[in-house]
């Protein structure tokens, strides 16, 4: 199973409880969801979509059935992103 690591690169930019994650090379300004924001401080180390998945359960009790979907999709778009990169 893939794993995925945030790139050294990028700023997380906090203000006024929003979460941003500046990829200075794209020239991009991307908005986290609370969620997000949580799921991308996890990212400081390599982690599966399971392991992301799991996290968030344990976190927010009483999450949806479709954390997976919602969790690898969320890891789709920072990839496209250039925000995060495969750690294997």
């Amino acid at each position: 199973m893939s794993r995925y690591v945030r790139k050294l690169n990028c700023e997380t930019i906090v203000l006024d409880d929003e979460i941003m994650i500046l990829n200075p090379d794209g020239l991009t300004l991307t908005k986290l969801s609370p969620v997000g924001g949580f799921c991308w401080s996890l990212l400081s180390l390599a982690h599966s979509t399971d392991s992301l998945s799991a996290a968030v359960r344990e976190h927010y009790q009483g999450t949806v059935p479709s954390v997976d979907q919602d969790i690898s999709g969320f890891l789709n778009d920072l990839l496209e992103c250039e925000l995060i990169e495969a750690a294997d």
